[in-house]
């Protein structure tokens, strides 16, 4: 890989939303000094975040999977170069208590329901709700926060709840350039703003 910086205005930044992977929580943050290996990432949610993050760039489809490896003032800095974890390792996930409402959706038919989720790691969650035996074992959850929905497959059913394998929409190689990145934040900026257009107004006696 090429080391190209983004030469941004580094107070601006980029906007993006970050996904914690281990909880499943979802905020804004800016995004500035974004290279192929990693970032700076701005918000004054940063210190909520545990190791694991998705970062998804306004204007792309996909999260660049990323670690928090430093921790400044209000600002986290991210490295994409994560090591993707064994396939043993998913039994010493911990898995942490949450209280998430989400859509959850089937993929091979139009069933759709709200529900909890109440415990989440990096590579599974549990959900609660009524009627879940009804969804097929292929789903997409859609989360608060985040417009991408994550990719799942339920692996079993007990008691109103549902154990579901998580499949994170991460890009996969070649992930987007950093000089893709600037380009179409420049054309966002250079863009004209269209002018509101007055309506004529219209009395009871005509125009």
């Amino acid at each position: 890989m090429n080391h190209l910086a983004i030469a941004t205005n580094a107070a601006e930044g980029m906007s993006a939303l970050v996904v914690d992977l281990a909880d499943m929580s979802c905020f804004e943050v800016a995004a500035r000094e974004l290279t192929d290996t990693g970032c700076w990432i701005v918000s004054d949610k940063v210190d909520l975040l545990k190791e694991e993050v998705g970062l998804r760039i306004d204007g792309f489809d996909k999260l660049l999977h990323g670690a928090v490896i430093a921790y400044g003032d209000n600002e986290a800095q991210i490295s994409f170069e994560v090591n993707k974890p064994a396939s043993d390792d998913k039994r010493r996930e911990v898995r942490r208590p949450v209280w998430i409402t989400a859509i959850v959706c089937g993929k091979s038919n139009p069933v759709s329901m709200k529900c909890r989720i109440v415990d989440a790691s990096r590579s599974g969650c549990r959900l609660e709700g009524e009627h879940l035996t009804r969804l097929p074992d292929n789903i997409d959850i859609s989360i608060p926060g985040l417009d991408l929905p994550v990719a799942g497959r339920i692996v079993w059913h007990k008691n109103g709840q549902a154990g579901v394998q998580l499949s994170w929409p991460f890009a996969t190689e070649p992930a987007p350039q950093p000089n893709e990145l600037i380009r179409k934040l420049q054309e966002e900026k250079a863009e004209p703003k269209p002018k509101p257009v007055r309506k004529k107004k219209i009395s009871a006696f005509g125009a």
